[in-house]
């Protein structure tokens, strides 16, 4: 319903801006009717620097000291999408004696609510997603506009005012979009489906099973000639097609950025859960896994071909927990690189696609452990264990500090913070100059496993 009152007795305002309201999200999700955990969603845990809450349909996650919410709706297809909160501060998610607190912007993003206040006479009022749907369903009940459609996605139209209506026509259910204020008709009650696309307030459109995207302002952004569209990254404005069983992609204003000429765009994350993989198209910020004659190749994100189809894996995959302690893994943070098979064997690749000397596909796995709470990643050759993260220290390949709050705009995100630390620590961004780095400094650079490797190829 609507809420106010009782919200008043917990909000904090920013000291330095008070037009900065900070909101505790363990308090406001039992207000609003969700559910709220201490921990990440994905990897179940009581870690205090992060939380999540969650309705009947949809988890949204916080991170402390991150701008970035992540989604996800509660029907199986493992798709995040994040959402930047908007913040005077540099920090939009904070801790106040243990308890993580977000902004306005923040919490009407998670918990897809409308909230007006006005800090002067100190008002405020929140219209939540239920207590809309019950509004407009009455004043739309006698006027022949069809009735508000029960889909949880859709229904988030409502916070931007529109209302998406199912109609009874003389050629079926069809479905429109009509502007909450006034009713007219934004989009007419002639296409099978739409679909609300959260991110750019547009719609998905489907007639005669093509889809297309039109805006809110009825202007044609994506003619309806595609099987199916779906958001790939809002950053870097790109949607996946589909064309008659093969993939493409296109960008925010329909031009084409890789021809729909592929088997299979994006891989399946849920392999990858302990990894915490939340972009099934987009890895390491820049790579985009492409599939052809069941072999992986990589585009980047401008759609340039990086590498050849090649590659018959994307990311290594146990068969067993390995005694409880390994785990899949498709990708290592901070040095931004991705692990790969080919023929049976492993090694791993650079966010720009490219393999590292040295480390040739001689592994017989590489994967994430757990002891003691602290994550390592691992080569397995001949048996034995090798550390990944030492063996890419030595090479020269050494840590990226800088955040990736989103896999993508980390860097736009903290750039004081990133600044400070990339003037200390050779990072993945100077991999370019490492590769140029002539082939004797490469093998000086070079510690046991590359010897161990020669060694054991020459017996």
């Amino acid at each position: 319903g609507r809420e106010s009152s009782a919200i008043k007795n917990f909000i904090i305002i920013d000291e330095k801006n008070s037009q900065n309201v900070y909101v505790p999200i363990m308090k406001i999700s039992s207000l609003l009717g969700y559910d709220y955990y201490t921990g990440d969603y994905v990897i179940k845990s009581e870690e205090a620097n992060q939380c999540y809450v969650e309705c009947e349909n949809e988890v949204a996650m916080f991170t402390l000291s991150d701008n970035v919410i992540y989604k996800t709706l509660k029907d199986g297809n493992n798709n995040y999408e994040y959402f930047t909160i908007n913040s005077e501060a540099r920090n939009a998610v904070i801790s106040i004696d243990g308890e993580m607190y977000t902004t306005i912007d923040g919490i009407e993003k998670a918990f897809n609510v409308s909230w007006d206040y006005d800090i002067d006479n100190k008002k405020m009022d929140i219209y939540t997603m239920p207590y809309l749907v019950n509004v407009y369903s009455q004043r739309i009940a006698n006027t022949g506009n069809g009735k508000i459609t029960e889909d949880f996605n859709n229904q988030k139209a409502l916070l931007e005012g529109m209302i998406i209506t199912e109609n009874n026509t003389s050629s079926g259910n069809k479905v429109s979009v009509l502007n909450a204020n006034n009713g007219e008709k934004i989009l007419e009650a002639k296409y099978d489906e739409i679909e609300y696309l959260e991110h750019t307030k547009d719609f998905l459109v489907t007639s005669e099973q093509k889809k297309g995207i039109i805006s809110s302002n009825k202007k044609t952004i994506v003619k309806l000639q595609y099987d199916d569209i779906e958001l790939m990254d809002y950053d870097k404005k790109l949607y996946l097609v589909e064309v008659s069983g093969n993939y493409g992609i296109i960008d925010f204003n329909g031009k084409k950025v890789i021809n729909s000429d592929y088997s299979e765009i994006g891989i399946d994350i849920s392999n990858f859960k302990e990894n915490n993989i939340k972009s099934k198209y987009i890895i390491a910020g820049n790579l985009i896994p492409v599939k052809r004659d069941n072999l992986w190749g990589f585009f980047n994100t401008n759609g340039e071909m990086v590498t050849d189809f090649k590659y018959d894996n994307i990311g290594y995959v146990t068969n067993n927990n390995k005694a409880g302690s390994g785990y899949s893994l498709l990708y290592v943070p901070n040095y931004n690189v991705i692990v790969v098979g080919q023929n049976q064997k492993y090694s791993i690749i650079t966010s720009n696609g490219k393999e590292i000397d040295g480390l040739p596909f001689v592994f017989d796995s590489i994967y994430l452990s757990t002891y003691g709470g602290e994550t390592r990643y691992l080569f397995e050759y001949n048996g034995n264990e090798y550390s990944v993260t030492d063996q890419l220290d030595r090479m020269g390949y050494g840590k990226t500090v800088k955040k990736e709050t989103t896999e993508n705009q980390a860097e736009e995100n903290n750039t004081e913070e990133n600044n400070t630390e990339e003037q200390t620590v050779e990072g993945q961004e100077n991999n370019t100059n490492n590769e140029d780095n002539s082939q004797e400094e490469t093998n000086q650079n070079a510690i046991y496993l590359e010897n161990n490797i020669q060694s054991n190829e020459e017996e």
